[in-house]
């Protein structure tokens, strides 16, 4: 018996990843790397979006190392999805990548909506709220509509 650890992934896997990894809002309520490392440099991310959370504006020289820093992140987490897609992987390989990728685009999201004036992550739990309200104003439109074809 094999590994867990060393079973490939398979294609419905892969494809399942990758559609998760593609939606609008996957990475709502996905935890931001601790830390990444681009280019020889370590970014405590975590840390930063913390830090960053905490201030009404940002220091004109945090600004400026974040917006040196979208770039990056959004090609590590590009180049994550590509290699999800086309690289033989194991299943905990394809997981990291994954949740890596997930996690980058997450940061992202915080460091664009602090530097737009926007609440972080708090913006996040708003649009999770509002996520589910839509759901349940589908699904009570839904019920109504099957109840009048019967």
């Amino acid at each position: 018996m094999e590994n867990a650890d060393m079973e490939l992934i398979t294609e419905p896997e892969r494809k399942k990843l990758l559609w998760s990894l593609r939606s609008d809002f996957a990475w709502v309520g996905k935890k931001i790397p601790e830390s990444v490392e681009i280019d020889g440099k370590e970014y405590r991310l975590r840390g930063m979006v913390r830090k960053l959370g905490e201030k009404e504006f940002p220091e004109p020289e945090e600004t400026t190392e974040i917006r040196a820093l979208l770039p990056e992140l959004e090609a590590r987490a590009k180049a994550n999805e590509e290699l999800l897609e086309t690289e033989e992987l194991t299943k905990a390989e394809a997981e990291a990548l994954y949740e890596e990728a997930i996690g980058l685009l997450r940061a992202v999201m915080e460091f664009k909506d602090k530097l737009a004036g926007k609440g972080g992550e708090d913006s996040a739990e708003e649009l999770k709220r509002i996520i589910k309200a839509q759901k349940v104003a589908d699904e009570k439109r839904w019920q109504q509509f099957i109840k009048s074809i019967k």
